[in-house]
């Protein structure tokens, strides 16, 4: 599917989020987004630009871009801006003479204190804004964008639904070669670099860096985290744990799994292991079955922290849940505890069509125990869009 049919069906979609929220005009202010691009860019513009240049978007439907001269052919051909207008010596004028034609009681630009997706709007470009609207009334109608990009981003369209899926299918894919690769005598690294190759062969990338992703831990004594895989043997009797996911045609899939490696001793995983195991599968649940359409992310968040530390295990330090899309961490609300470094966006309301992970772990004598699946929600609830791994694969 081309690129810009996603653009204009956020497009579409940005305008439905200002007739709710009750905002005039959402405008994205950028430069030389190369080299500082804007998160929301990919949603609604789909390519970089070099000069100042706002995209503006009206509660009305109204598309107008302002470019540089030599950057109009490129705008009008993308086709998702009706009115595309250019400058060759300065942007101010020309963007005074769009917002006394449009008159918005509120402007929102893309700054958030709490929202990393909706917080594109550099310092100097803010102060650049600030200034060509210094002498205006609209110098005090701007707000935050966050409210509209939040959303934006959390509401998956069937066509970017569709890539998640397909970067779910093919991450499950990997996941079986691994099940046929590792084995005792395997480092941690021997899982990354096959799993690169093959990431590699197929011609698409990761989805997070690939220097940790794939996250591999093999026993109790490697470190779980975000760091990168290591030298560490891979022993009878261990855990195996991967963190990983491919991206398709720029939309990512997040997912954890689990090994483990039979030993003469315990040819099965151990009791404590398979206890561990199973908490971790019903605190996923115990969010899962919270999780639907306008509830704040914090209760979906306590609901499985309950389940781990009732069951005497230490409670995970991060969020259940993030929202996954173009990112892997995607904004938007957050399914996590009301901690001061997550800000507001535990206490946001979870948006319809939004994509989560769902992911936790503890600790065992065997190794770290991790889950993470995709879940897609709906006034309903929320519904897996990837197979939830409900047992120990036994290698």
């Amino acid at each position: 599917m081309p690129a810009g049919n996603i653009q204009s069906e956020k497009l579409d979609q940005a305008v439905e989020i200002l007739r709710e929220r009750d905002i005039d005009c959402w405008l994205t202010f950028v430069r030389e987004s190369s080299e500082t691009p804007d998160p929301a860019m990919k949603l609604i513009v789909g390519h970089d630009v070099t000069w100042q240049s706002a995209f503006i978007v009206t509660r009305e439907g109204r598309r107008v871009a302002l470019v540089g001269g030599p950057e109009g052919a490129t705008v009008r051909h993308a086709g998702l801006y009706e009115d595309v207008r250019t400058y060759d010596e300065g942007f101010a004028p020309s963007l005074r003479a769009i917002l006394r034609e449009l008159d918005p009681r509120q402007i929102a630009i893309n700054y958030s204190t709490g929202d990393v997706a909706s917080d594109g709007l550099t310092h100097g470009m803010y102060l650049q804004l600030v200034a060509a609207l210094a002498r205006t009334p609209y110098r005090g109608r701007l707000i935050s964008a966050a409210p509209i990009i939040g959303p934006l981003r959390s509401r998956k369209t069937p066509a970017e639904l569709a890539r998640m899926r397909k970067a779910i299918e093919i991450t499950e894919e990997l996941f079986a070669q691994v099940t046929a690769f590792i084995q005792p005598g395997r480092a941690e690294r021997d899982v990354a670099g096959m799993l690169h190759a093959e990431t590699r062969r197929r011609g698409l990338e990761t989805s997070w860096a690939a220097d940790h992703c794939p996250a591999v831990n093999a026993g109790a004594a490697s470190e779980a985290g975000h760091a990168g895989p290591t030298d560490l043997i891979m022993r009878p009797g261990d855990l195996v744990h991967l963190d990983f996911g491919v991206a398709y045609e720029g939309y990512r899939a997040d997912l954890q799994r689990m090994w483990y490696l039979r030993s003469e001793a315990d040819p099965e995983p151990p009791a404590s292991v398979r206890r561990a195991f199973q908490t971790c599968v019903d605190a996923i649940e115990a969010g899962r079955k919270l999780l639907k359409a306008g509830v704040q992310g914090w209760t979906v968040d306590a609901a499985a922290r309950q389940t781990i530390t009732s069951a005497g295990y230490p409670e995970y330090k991060h969020a259940l849940g993030h929202g996954l899309g173009l990112a892997t961490h995607d904004g938007g609300p957050l399914l996590g505890p009301r901690w001061p470094r997550y800000g507001d966006s535990p206490e946001q309301p979870v948006q319809p069509g939004s994509v989560y992970t769902l992911e936790l772990g503890v600790p065992t004598e065997r190794g770290y125990i991790a889950l993470e699946d995709e879940v897609l929600v709906t006034g309903a609830g929320a519904e897996y869009i990837s197979p939830a791994q409900r047992e120990l694969i036994v290698v």
